[in-house]
């Protein structure tokens, strides 16, 4: 997103390959800022100072004293700790999220071209489901490498392909198969009844094969500037629950969007999600989070932190494991090594 290359499709962002690319893609989120600044203010006219603010993939702004009495008691404190740890590190839905994605292959692409961002967002958004980021990046640079000769990665040029020919390029996500029929029909829907452009309301978008709200609400958000939900994926529905932001009833991610804007503040809905998402792939990971990292566990914040783990040496084979996490957890690891120090020092 930030530097002025063309990614290779064999790259490998890991490590602190990340936070390189973190900096140099400072640039281009400020560009793509500004137009989701101008398209809210085309839409509603209207744009608040916190969606104004211009910041690097992996920061984010915490939450606002005004708002920390609305919903769950505490809530505003683990989100405040979320934020300060994911400045440490860069995940991968930072640069191989589906909204970074397609600045990512073509720098400067939502802003140069808004309505070729916005289909390659829901194409991604399309093959994202059962799907890690890195997965879904190497697809996306698969089609757009190999349709680069022929009119390139635009909904032109897929709409010519049959399901068959989708297929060839996106065999490595989940459910493929389908997935090509579903990018097939969208296509011609969106060049029948949107003249190839991408509908601006939820209603309009979960009505194309295979396109569901979480989808629709990224979709809106980062494509079009408008803030109508929040987008729920696995990560975020997990930690509201675990958390107790959510009721035991928000089983689903549908259930557990409609709780979250119950009472989440609408200047944060565009924020959770790629924010909680990246904690999710490297710190809080399913199974195995990795609590002796997590400011949360060793603040004794998150009652599920796991006490075992937290009573543990930092030793050279935790750190060599931490460090093949999806990525470079070494800012977190020295916070851990200042706060032994400061106390041995004491």
């Amino acid at each position: 997103m930030k530097d002025e290359r063309r990614i290779d499709s064999d790259a490998d962002f890991s490590g602190s390959q990340y936070l390189e690319e973190a900096k140099a893609k400072t640039e281009n989120k400020t560009k793509s800022t500004h137009l989701k600044v101008e398209i809210e203010e085309q839409v509603s006219g209207k744009v608040s100072e916190h969606e104004q603010e211009i910041l690097p993939p992996n920061i984010f702004p915490k939450v606002d004293r005004a708002d920390e009495g609305t919903g769950p008691k505490g809530w505003s404190t683990i989100y405040n700790e979320v934020v300060e740890m994911r400045s440490k590190f860069v995940a991968p839905v930072d640069h191989q999220g589906c909204e970074s994605m397609p600045n990512t292959i073509t720098p400067n692409l939502q802003t140069q071209n808004p309505q070729k961002y916005r289909f390659q967002l829901l194409i991604s958004l399309m093959l994202s489901s059962q799907t890690k980021d890195e997965v879904n990046y190497q697809t996306m640079v698969k089609l757009n490498n190999g349709l680069a000769s022929s009119g390139g990665f635009c909904i032109e040029t897929v709409s010519k392909l049959t399901p068959s020919e989708i297929d060839s390029y996106i065999a490595s996500v989940g459910f493929h198969n389908r997935k090509s029929q579903y990018i097939a029909k969208t296509c011609q829907i969106l060049l029948q009844k949107y003249k190839g452009d991408i509908p601006q309301t939820i209603e309009e978008i979960v009505e194309l094969p295979g396109v569901g709200p979480k989808m629709g609400h990224l979709l809106l958000q980062c494509g079009w500037g408008i803030n109508s939900g929040i987008g729920v994926d696995v990560h975020l529905h997990r930690l509201a629950s675990m958390w107790k932001w959510i009721s035991p009833k928000a089983n689903t991610p549908e259930k557990c969007r409609i709780e979250l804007e119950s009472w989440l503040p609408k200047k944060y809905w565009m924020d959770i999600n790629p924010l909680m998402v990246g904690f999710g792939q490297v710190v809080c990971v399913p199974r195995t989070p990795n609590c002796d990292v997590c400011n949360l566990g060793r603040k004794g914040i998150c009652k599920s932190r796991n006490q075992k783990l937290l009573k543990m040496p930092m030793s050279e084979e935790r750190r060599a494991k931490l460090m093949k996490q999806r990525a470079d957890l070494t800012n977190l690891i020295n916070l851990i090594n200042d706060d032994v120090s400061y106390t041995l020092n004491k």
